[in-house]
């Protein structure tokens, strides 16, 4: 087989097998230290456990209240796992982080980092406590951060040598994360089709060709609720998220006299994260003809839990966003004080975003009780300086300012290189940006879980300044030598 790989291969596989023993090491580790994996299956995104294992393309088919990418993986561990199924989880994440800081590794050294320094930092990242705790959650947010940058790198290498089945790639993978969640929407979809065309615009066929089954794929999800649901989305409880930045930042006195004089729905006064059983007094009956009767179950049987798949939220969710855009009309300056609050929070501590993290009772306490000590110091590191709860983040305008000059640099030169490394500048800061809005503009809370999902691009954006700006120095220092030396032979 060696003789089938170029010196440049075997000694890049070389790395990335140093790379996978160093991380493997770092999850025995972690494992004997006690940290264990949280395999939660009551969240409100999930379908019953029991109708995941046993009709698992039915339950699909009539979900419609989050994307359904979580409940396919979830399907696909019970019915694989059985009574190990939690086992098979921690094994389907470990890979996630393990492919996450593989692809950063890679990363890193085509930019031309030294094999030392790239291992350290793709391991560091690895160690940090918000990938062990993500890592450690059956949740979306490692799959998503370990998919995005799995993108990342397929951008970068279609960009660099432009084909119609590394665009596919890259496509398919953008269409499975707009499958998981909520936040990567149709709309987003179609900005990374028009950033790939702008970007490679002298290769826009391979680009479309690439585009064309991943689109559709998505698109299917889409029009599959809007024959089945009446609604042209990939969820349902979209307005839940828009109410948190809205609705709910009303005090209770403001909320039920707006309620009376017909401005907002009853709706309004019932917990956006209630069951169905709390809107029943509006409804005539729970039962519907028009859907089958899973869809009308109070609770999700195998777990005890609300069933958020009820059909009357689609009802329920239609009231809720028309009560949400009176809110937006009518009080525009305490929306804005809201999306700033929620600018500051998308920076915040991203282990420290449960509402019972300061009570007890979060998904991580866990994690906390064997790593708690190395959690706050990291977070002192990281948000305490300048001034917490921001810290070090207040730093990423300048990291993002730096990449897009530095892309602006590069794209004057010929040869493709340059210009791939240049798209991926533009990729990453794009994908920054738009979660980071998407974000405060459209939710609000848990929005520092969110900022785990591109703190990978983050990390290589600020990484690449700062070599960026030392090897800067050190050319400057050379030239002042050169110059010194001059003036003692004149």
């Amino acid at each position: 087989m060696n003789a089938f790989l170029t010196q440049e291969t075997r000694q890049c596989l070389r790395e990335h097998l140093v790379l996978c023993l160093a991380f493997a090491a770092s999850r025995d580790l972690l494992w004997f230290l006690g940290v264990r994996f949280n395999f939660i299956l009551d969240w409100m995104w999930l379908a019953d456990p029991g109708d995941l294992q046993h009709h698992l393309l039915r339950t699909l088919f009539y979900f419609h209240a989050f994307p359904p990418g979580m409940n396919l993986l979830t399907g696909i561990l019970l019915k694989l796992g059985g009574s190990h199924a939690a086992l098979l989880g921690l094994v389907t994440f470990t890979t996630c982080t393990l492919l996450l800081v593989n692809v950063l590794f890679y990363l890193f050294r085509r930019a031309g980092l030294s094999f030392l320094v790239a291992l350290g930092i793709a391991l560091a990242f690895g160690l940090t406590p918000p990938a062990i705790y993500f890592e450690h959650l059956y949740m979306y947010e490692t799959p998503i951060a370990s998919l995005l940058c799995l993108s990342a790198l397929c951008f970068y290498e279609a960009t660099r040598r432009p084909s119609s089945w590394i665009f596919f790639a890259f496509f398919l993978i953008s269409a499975t994360i707009g499958a998981i969640r909520s936040t990567f929407h149709l709309v987003w979809f179609v900005f990374l089709v028009a950033l790939s065309l702008w970007l490679a615009r002298s290769h826009w066929r391979a680009v479309l060709r690439g585009a064309a089954i991943p689109a559709a794929l998505l698109l299917s999800l889409y029009l599959k609720n809007l024959f089945v649901f009446g609604l042209f989305d990939s969820f349902s409880f979209g307005p839940v998220s828009l109410d948190l930045v809205t609705i709910r930042q009303l005090t209770p006195a403001v909320r039920d006299a707006w309620i009376e004089e017909h401005k907002l729905s009853p709706f309004a006064a019932v917990d956006v994260f209630a069951g169905p059983r709390a809107y029943l007094p509006y409804f005539a009956s729970s039962n519907s003809s028009a859907f089958p009767p899973e869809l009308s179950l109070l609770e999700r049987p195998s777990i005890r839990a609300p069933n958020y798949n009820h059909w009357l939220f689609l009802e329920v969710m239609q009231k809720r966003r028309t009560d949400a855009y009176t809110y937006l009309r009518s009080l525009p300056r305490p929306y804005a004080h809201t999306v700033w609050r929620g600018m500051r929070d998308f920076f915040s501590p991203s282990t420290q975003w449960h509402p019972f993290d300061e009570r007890g009772g979060s998904p991580h306490s866990q994690h906390r009780q064997v790593l708690g000590p190395y959690e706050r110091f990291y977070n002192r590191l990281l948000h305490g300086f300048p001034g917490p709860p921001v810290g070090l983040y207040r730093l990423v305008p300048l990291a993002l300012l730096w990449a897009l000059g530095r892309a602006r640099e590069l794209t004057r030169r010929a040869s493709a290189e340059p210009r791939a490394r240049a798209a991926f500048l533009v990729f990453c800061v794009f994908q920054i940006g738009y979660v980071f809005l998407a974000s405060c503009l459209f939710t609000f809370q848990e929005s520092a879980r969110y900022r785990y999902q591109i703190e990978a691009f983050i990390w290589l954006l600020a990484v690449l300044a700062l070599a960026d700006a030392f090897h800067g120095l050190a050319r400057l220092g050379v030239s002042h030598r050169n110059g010194q030396r001059a003036g003692a032979s004149g």
